[in-house]
């Protein structure tokens, strides 16, 4: 049987903990129609999970009963996503898929063929948290203003393995001794000469996913499955 889990600002210092958030309080009570007695599990976004029992049901909020706590620890490789703005749709998928595979950090950038420049974080968050949801996952993956690619690539300067993912370079592999990783992927037309020499001159690593040609949101997808399990 399925435990519905969700993931909100919950306090487990009691043994109550109270649901406030209305889009939660909604999806319980009217969409999954859960009832007093049934279980269910809680996070905080910051490794803390608590398997509860609802209790009492009102208006404005639930009352549920602790009967198990559960603290993970954050995974032992920190993977950020340094992704290319592409079409909405197609940021978005990239956005919620490599919440599902793993990923600790996005950070979107602008290159010089990026074309769309706007996004609406607001939106991106909430995928990132029901992601989070569907996944299983305890820690929110962290996402963060746009940057232009060079102020990217000097932000994650520092870190272990620095991966820059384009056609028609060696074949990609992964330094399973890294547990601090940033990953590039580009925009639809892949990322221009002069940025790839730049991020030479910075001493990134330039690799391939292989020899077919992917679409911007599936190389994300893929990139951020294989450097989070080091495959």
């Amino acid at each position: 049987m399925k435990i519905h889990r969700f993931i909100g600002d919950y306090d487990f210092s009691k043994k109550e903990v109270e649901i406030i958030d209305p889009k939660i309080i909604k999806q319980i009570k009217t969409i999954l129609r859960l009832g007093k007695g049934e279980v269910i599990t809680l996070s905080d976004g910051k490794g803390n999970n608590a398997e509860v029992t609802l209790a009492s049901f009102y208006t404005n909020k639930i009352i549920s009963i602790i009967n198990k706590i559960d603290k993970k620890d954050k995974t032992k490789r920190k993977v950020s996503l340094y992704l290319a703005i592409l079409k909405k749709e197609n940021f978005e998928l990239a956005v919620q898929k490599a919440v599902e595979a793993g990923v600790s950090e996005i950070i979107p950038i602008i290159t010089e063929r990026t074309i769309k420049t706007g996004l609406n974080m607001e939106r991106l968050r909430k995928i990132i948290l029901e992601a989070s949801e569907q996944s299983g996952r305890s820690f929110i993956p962290t996402l963060f203003s746009v940057l232009k690619f060079q102020d990217a690539l000097i932000t994650s300067n520092n870190a272990e393995e620095k991966v820059i993912f384009h056609l028609d370079n060696d074949l990609y592999t992964p330094n399973k001794e890294a547990k601090n990783i940033s990953i590039f992927i580009g925009p639809e037309g892949g990322f221009t000469p002069k940025e790839i020499d730049l991020a030479k001159s910075y001493k990134y690593s330039i690799f391939s996913l292989g020899t077919l040609t992917l679409r911007a949101e599936t190389a994300a997808i893929i990139a951020t499955y294989r450097v989070v399990k080091g495959i």
